[in-house]
């Protein structure tokens, strides 16, 4: 991805022949939102929205909601706890981008953790979207769906379609599309995960009359195979990213917002991450990041199992528990012990029941691996070795309980 260039703030000189990528097949017609009328909203709300409008272009720019994820198999009044954790976090997010009260909101795909979301997945998103409209009514939300927004066949547009119907909100979910706000003078192009994956690939282009341009793409920079190389980012003001569950800036300008929650398949590589989104001001290039603070998860360093002493590894599991900041209850936590045959999970027997009464969940992995390999406590297990591991305390479990 090459690096941005800025171009001086005014400067409506665009390229005479803006540098196309091989980011879109085709860009559909063009949909232009004027302004909105204000209707609900007090005066307050309407003079603060008119104030930014003219001071500055703020966007907000959110990714990887996986709403609907569901994990460990807790339960709360008939809900899954994790979805509910997941669900509070995107709630979070609505009410700190109305105190903030952006100019524009992106969404960079995976809305939803699956193309066919529980119904409570699409409560939470359709919550989200009319406190958004009923407060800010002049404030459009964008989203491309990711791949997990995506349904298998062609031609099911997916759950996310549905509120693409809603006013002020563009929920694009099969082809490229290229929306300009003549408010804001501002162009923004959406790529959704299956225009990249469908031949020819995607080609994208900013607006040359337009004074902001901005893109909104989800997808991996670190796959040879990416349409998102060749992405020129000196032809964009910003670029909106999803797909990666970690908040990172590629070069001035385009940015990985990271999930508002410890969404993978491996929450431990994510423990030490703070979780939230980004708003950039396209006039003074300044981004910011909100936290959003989400169900607490522990990756303890890894305990070596000593041979010729088997008792002291009930203690130091003890010890290691104990010496958790703030305790175990209702995190989610993960010990790692070394050198553990799997058949010797019995060694555990009577201690592990009582810390999992505490947190909402607690895994134990055995790792055969040198210990000087583990040295770096989000490293991970070959999936082979950690699935070995679950299935062992899986079955130590069932052989406590049955006495």
């Amino acid at each position: 991805m090459a690096r941005r260039r800025r171009r001086r703030v005014g400067d409506r000189s665009r390229r005479s022949h803006p540098r196309r990528s091989a980011l879109v097949r085709a860009v559909p017609d063009r949909h232009t939102l004027g302004d909105c009328a204000s209707s609900g909203v007090g005066p307050a709300a309407r003079g603060a929205q008119h104030s930014r409008a003219r001071d500055a272009v703020i966007i907000a720019h959110l990714s990887d909601l996986h709403l609907g994820y569901r994990a460990f198999g807790n339960m709360e009044q008939g809900r899954n706890v994790r979805e509910a954790d997941v669900a509070r976090a995107f709630h979070q997010a609505i009410q700190r981008i109305l105190e903030i009260a952006p100019s524009v909101v992106l969404v960079a795909g995976d809305v939803f953790d699956r193309p066919e979301p529980p119904h409570s997945a699409l409560v939470a998103l359709a919550q989200g979207l009319q406190s958004l409209r009923k407060a800010l009514p002049d404030t459009p939300v964008l989203m491309a769906a990711g791949a997990r927004d995506t349904p298998a066949g062609p031609a099911d547009p997916g759950a996310l379609a549905a509120f693409d119907t809603l006013p002020g909100v563009e929920a694009v979910t099969a082809t490229t599309r290229s929306v300009y706000y003549s408010r804001l003078d501002l162009n923004v192009v959406l790529v959704p995960h299956r225009s990249t994956i469908q031949g020819p690939g995607p080609l994208v282009e900013p607006n040359p009359d337009a004074r902001w341009n901005v893109l909104v793409a989800y997808g991996s920079v670190d796959r040879e195979e990416s349409v998102l190389l060749s992405l020129n980012s000196a032809d964009w003001d910003y670029v909106a990213l999803g797909h990666e569950h970690f908040r990172r800036e590629l070069v001035p300008g385009v940015h990985y917002a990271g999930a508002l929650e410890r969404v993978g398949a491996t929450p431990w590589e994510e423990a030490a991450e703070e979780k939230g989104f980004l708003t950039y001001d396209l006039e003074s290039g300044q981004v910011r990041f909100h936290p959003i603070h989400g169900r607490p998860v522990v990756s303890l360093e890894p305990i070596p199992f000593e041979a010729d002493r088997p008792e002291r590894l009930r203690e130091r599991v003890r010890e290691v528990l104990v010496e958790v900041p703030g305790g175990i209850e209702e995190k989610i936590v993960r010990i790692r012990i070394q050198g553990l045959p799997a058949q010797r999970l019995d060694l555990l027997n009577g201690v592990l029941p009582e810390y999992r009464r505490r947190a909402l969940h607690l895994e134990v992995q055995l790792d055969d691996e040198p210990l000087g390999h583990l040295g770096h406590p989000t490293q991970e297990m070959k999936p082979s070795t950690r699935l070995a591991s679950r299935l062992a305390e899986h079955l130590a479990g069932l052989l406590e309980r049955q006495g």
